[in-house]
Parts: structure tokens; sequence; C-alpha cells
């Protein structure tokens, strides 16, 4: 494993901030797990939302969209984030904050923690095994700066137990609220940095 301008490559799989040329791969990965697309199977997760061009754009721009490509360079997953910032363009990310506020998170007020907000997250079907979802948390550690991002904050759709699954058991991500949004309900899933985190 070694690092490559602050991400890193493993396995055969390449770790790295999108750019343009990345963002047609991405919806093209990303079309199977939408809950309207033909043949999804919600047991291996699903997104909330279908996502545009316009759309990475904005997630990359605001604070960074990283993607996993295999040998070939084809996209095999990605993860977004952004920054903790009410003017969220999301409605449901709006929701979440409304709802973290004034709350702690390991005994301390969520606004000292160096905040962020982590996801959507997906994996192609086709890397399954390839340890890509925990490859795309190692490259979100060593992308962000360690002093200014310790604790990362994602929503995840009660529905969606694989994904809460992934991440509380797979990662050690811990469950601190829920809210409503949209006719749904949600788990809110704290991330924190630890020293394990910073492989280079």
């Amino acid at each position: 494993m070694s690092s490559d301008n602050g991400l890193f490559y493993s396995d055969n799989v390449t770790y790295s901030r999108a750019i343009n040329h990345d963002y047609p791969g991405i919806l093209q990965m990303a079309e199977p797990f939408y809950p309207d697309s033909v043949g999804t199977n919600h047991s291996n997760g699903f997104l909330n939302s279908r996502f545009t061009t316009d759309m990475l754009t904005t997630i990359n721009h605001r604070m960074g969209l990283l993607v996993a490509k295999n040998k070939h360079n084809g996209i095999i997953g990605f993860l977004g984030l952004a920054p903790f910032s009410a003017a969220s363009p999301s409605p449901v990310v709006g929701a979440m904050l409304n709802s973290l506020e004034n709350a702690e998170y390991q005994h301390r007020p969520i606004s000292e923690s160096n905040p962020f907000i982590f996801g959507p997250v997906c994996v192609a079907t086709a890397a399954k095994g390839m340890g890509v979802f925990k490859g795309l948390y190692q490259a979100m550690w060593n992308f962000l700066p360690k002093d200014q991002y310790r604790t990362g904050y994602a929503f995840v759709d009660q529905n969606n137990k694989h994904s809460l699954d992934a991440h509380t058991k797979g990662l050690g991500a811990k469950v601190v609220g829920e809210f409503d949004a949209k006719s749904s309900k949600f788990w809110i899933i704290a991330y924190a940095r630890t020293d394990k985190a910073d492989l280079r």
C-alpha cells in the first residue's frame, strides 16, 4: 500500500479525487443502486438520490469526491465529502444538521469535533470482496487534513440495513441520532479519525 497525492493504491485499486472525466463512469456505476432502477436489490444497499453531472461537480468543488478505479481505470466505487455547513444544497443534509444542533459527541459539542459530512458512498457489485468500501474511507482520511477534520457525520436510510451494518460493524461508526426528512426516517452515524486511520 503506497500513498499517492494523499491517497493510495492497494490490491490493483487506485484511490484518487475525481476529475471531470470520471463523472460519466460514476453515474453509470451508480445506476443499479437507485430504488427505481430495474433489478435493484435493496439488500445490497441503495442510493437515496439520483445524481447528475452537475450534482457530482458541486460535491467535488465543495469539498471532495473520491473514486476507486480498477486496473483497467474503470470506476468501481465513489465517496462524497461535504463541509459541515447549513449552506448544504441537500434538504436531507439540512435536516440532519438541524437535528444535530446543540448535540454532543464523545462528551463534547459536535462543533468542537472538527466535523464534516461524508456520503454518499457506493461500491460496484463487481468489486465486492476487494476491500473497496474500507479503501475509500482510508482514502478519505488521507485526503482530509488531520488538523482540520476529525469526525465525519452521515445519514443512513433506516431501510438501508446493508449500509448501516457496513458502517457500524465494518468501520466502527456509531449511531448518534435519527431524524425524519422527505417522508423517510434516517439514522445519523459518526465516524471519528483514529491514529490507525492515518496510514500512508
